[in-house]
């Protein structure tokens, strides 16, 4: 029994799938045909070695759908797929819609003098600059009240933590992430700077 190409296994196993009904190709440009229904395309030259030599056949009917032959049958017998190969039937992927999407990365902003923002789930995480000598430069004192007071969808601030950062706690703000990034550095950086 021959060894075949990868297209032309992929072929064989694929029209093998299909059953006694066989699979329907349908012509397409540049020489190829395309499995009826579904994305799979195949180049016209994948089908010679099938046909020259027996494994399937259309009964002489370009129209008609393809079957395996016994021929064929005993191929597939002879060659079963490896566990975890990539030669087996064409399997169609699922529509964009239904695949996962990738999980979304958290907005991130930097600003210039060293302040830099990160959103996680409607929380703005500032981090403050370093001041040199080992600690941060801080907003002055109050400015968390003072934020709330101007802000009525900024719930809490939390902070600072040892490194510096406070957390700003949003709530029922309809901007988006990009926004609020800006908006919350735009608060922390307006109040005049504390050493820590």
């Amino acid at each position: 029994m021959p060894e075949f190409t990868p297209a032309v296994e992929t072929l064989l196993r694929t029209i093998a799938e299909a059953g006694d009904q066989g699979a329907q190709f349908k012509v397409e440009p540049r020489l190829r045909y395309r499995l009826a229904g579904t994305e799979y395309v195949v180049n016209q030259r994948s089908f010679y070695p099938l046909t020259a030599d027996g494994y399937v056949t259309d009964g002489g009917d370009d129209m008609a759908p393809v079957r395996l032959t016994d021929r064929g049958r005993e191929w597939i017998r002879q060659h079963p797929v490896p566990r975890g190969g990539s030669r087996g039937p064409y399997r169609a992927r699922g529509r964009r819609s239904t695949r996962q999407a990738p999980a979304q990365r958290p907005a991130r902003f930097g600003y210039a003098e060293g302040f830099t923002a990160e959103l996680a789930e409607r929380v703005v995480l500032i981090t403050c600059p370093d001041n040199g000598v080992g600690g941060a430069t801080l907003p002055a004192d109050g400015w968390e009240q003072r934020a709330i007071d101007r802000h009525p969808t900024l719930h809490t601030v939390e902070g600072p933590t040892v490194a510096g950062s406070y957390a700003l706690h949003w709530r029922g703000d309809s901007r988006t992430d990009a926004d609020l990034l800006v908006q919350s550095l735009a608060i922390v950086r307006a109040e005049p700077a504390r050493t820590s």
